[in-house]
């Protein structure tokens, strides 16, 4: 099997859209792998990040970004008809040690190639996450990702995704957050001239089904992402997302109405290449998440800076 070592979004418990996603992290590397490579890919950084979407705080002026540490790594071994990989993260609030959050977690990556010479395919992505904090489980989830790619030309590259997961929440400290997730994204990818610039951008279409209304709710959005070198070993990203959530059932006795939220978060960053293994870089931005519940809005800065790397395991 031959494809782009690409290492996998970071989940949802590090960023707003299940992963997913370092800007880095969603770019595939110059390397093409092949049937009995493996390699590592990972990052660690210092930042300043929204809380998990889990934490409940009945404050209404709260504040919900702060400090954070990290690390994340997955193990990537491709057999030729699949690629498999370990993963593994964990996430750290000095200034509350309720919210963080460990990840352990595998996938694997098929690729079918439906057209002749690759042209399009369908990829399937089966994956399991369990994910802890200092207290014990918070959830774990099963997914299956499912993208049909066609590739127009070197140049243009669409991808038409539909995403389902079960999100199993412990109900130590609330009830009712265990709900069916679904993620639909029309996707284009231009790269111009076929060079080392990329633009990504997706509309997308959100729909989960919890156990209690109050956490249900549809969604829709859109995301832009764009990549493009600025030196021989320095690239600049950018990333823009923008998502508007509507829930089904009242908030609370206090917020009695359905949630509104719009989310918006707006990132750049640099990267510089130390080697063919690492880099080190830097991001910051604004994100803010307007919603008619207090205890759900809020807006800041947030930023990371650290180190990538993605290190081959064979010749």
């Amino acid at each position: 099997m031959t494809a782009y070592r690409v290492t996998p979004g970071l989940p949802k418990m590090f960023t707003p859209l299940a992963a997913a996603a370092a800007l880095a992290f969603l770019v595939p590397t110059a390397a093409a792998a092949k049937a009995g490579d493996a390699w590592i890919a990972g990052d660690a950084w210092v930042g300043r990040d929204v809380v998990p979407p889990d934490v409940i705080d009945s404050t209404v002026n709260q504040d919900r970004i702060f400090t954070d540490l990290g690390t994340q790594a997955s193990i990537n071994y491709d057999t030729g008809p699949v690629i498999l990989r370990g993963l593994g993260g964990v996430q750290v609030f000095p200034a509350e040690s309720d919210y963080n959050r460990y990840r352990l977690g595998a996938e694997a990556q098929i690729d079918i190639p439906l057209a002749a010479r690759g042209r399009t395919r369908l990829r399937l992505i089966p994956g399991y996450d369990y994910v802890f904090a200092n207290d014990g489980r918070v959830f774990d989830r099963v997914r299956l990702d499912g993208q049909l790619i066609h590739r127009h030309n070197p140049e243009h590259v669409s991808t038409l995704r539909l995403r389902y997961g079960y999100r199993n929440q412990t109900e130590r400290r609330f009830t009712g957050y265990d709900q069916s997730e679904w993620m639909g994204e029309l996707r284009h990818v231009w790269r111009p001239g076929n060079a080392r610039t990329r633009i990504q951008a997706s509309l997308l279409g959100l729909h989960n089904n919890a156990e209690e209304d109050r956490f249900t709710y549809n969604g829709y959005g859109t995301q832009i992402i764009a990549r493009t070198p600025l030196a021989q070993k320095l690239m600049g990203y950018g990333r823009l997302y923008l998502v508007h959530r509507d829930y089904k059932d009242d908030f609370s006795r206090v917020f009695p109405y359905p949630r509104k939220d719009t989310q918006f978060r707006l990132t750049g960053g640099l990267e510089y290449a130390l080697d063919r293994r690492f880099s080190l870089y830097g991001e910051g931005g604004y994100t803010s998440n307007d919603s008619n519940v207090p205890t759900r809005d809020y807006r800041g800065f947030v930023g990371r800076m650290g180190v990538r790397w993605n290190i081959g395991l064979t010749n």
